[in-house]
């Protein structure tokens, strides 16, 4: 029963990416840039963060393991070799005070109590410092250093009722506001902070990217080339990004089913597996 359950989901496991639209001359790139791996708290493998993100329809994936970039580093040589989704191999500095996201690096940055020393660390290797859910608790290491951040998350599974933490999403858009009204106006990122089960995606970021390719997107980020819009309609980014959108109006972006059954059949196939996997976990021979 397993077996069938396993070749009959392999058969029902369709992966397409749909082509990226073009609005003036960039290409409009999906991009999730918060996922974690089972190497610290997540779900998946880094394989199977990648297909999860094609089924998702993401172009752009950044794996940001917690104080790890290897997770991110393998998903892309996977992605590399088999599928379209271009991954940025990243990590979530963590420390007690803070989560910022190096993005696009190779090598791990530890935290240290000295955040300006580990944004200067990233960026000598090319890389690009978001601000991860910058919550008021975040805000005392993160405001002093608020000039040399790349971008901040604005959108969140916080918005989406995830507040159960103490964290508050508010707090997350005065930090993005703030910064704007300092005369900075960061990269405007949204991420689903992704651990397990569907909501790969679910909070997305819009990157206008002259190519679908891991440098344009880069390139796109740091130049600030984004937008994010939240689940009621609201938009940040670049002004010129959404007067493209404004002009030529796209369909909201959507998560994908995730884990859910595409139809009767592929449901009654996923239960049998299910089935087999729990005959095998309680009735195996001693």
């Amino acid at each position: 029963m397993a077996l069938v359950g396993a070749v009959a989901g392999a058969a029902y496991d369709r992966r397409v990416v749909p082509a990226p639209q073009r609005r003036g001359p960039w290409w409009v790139l999906e991009a999730d840039l918060h996922a974690h791996t089972r190497f610290s708290d997540g779900f998946l493998g880094p394989a199977d963060l990648v297909m999860h993100a094609e089924r998702s329809g993401l172009h752009v994936l950044a794996v940001t393991e917690h104080n790890l970039v290897f997770p991110g580093l393998m998903a892309s040589a996977w992605a590399r070799a088999t599928s379209p989704v271009v991954v940025l191999p990243s990590e979530e500095i963590t420390a007690s005070g803070y989560h910022v996201h190096a993005v696009n690096i190779a090598s791990r940055v530890l935290p240290r109590h000295d955040l300006g020393a580990v944004i200067a660390a990233v960026h000598a290797q090319g890389g690009l410092v978001i601000a991860a859910h910058p919550v008021r608790a975040f805000w005392p290491a993160l405001v002093p250093v608020r000039p040399w951040l790349d971008g901040a998350e604005v959108y969140h599974p916080l918005a989406l009722g995830a507040e159960g933490t103490g964290r508050r999403w508010a707090e997350m858009l005065a930090f993005y506001d703030d910064a704007a009204r300092d005369g900075r106006r960061l990269t405007a990122v949204g991420a689903s902070d992704y651990h397990f089960f569907a909501p790969l995606g679910v909070c997305r970021t819009l990157v206008f990217a002259r190519a679908w390719s891991r440098e344009a997107a880069v390139e796109a980020l740091a130049a600030g080339r984004t937008v994010v819009v939240d689940h009621l309609g609201h938009r940040w980014g670049d002004p010129a990004m959404m007067a493209l959108l404004d002009a030529a109006p796209r369909a909201p972006a959507h998560a994908s089913p995730g884990y859910q059954a595409r139809s009767g059949l592929d449901a009654a196939t996923r239960l049998m597996g299910l089935l087999g996997l729990l005959g095998l976990v309680l009735f195996r021979r001693r």
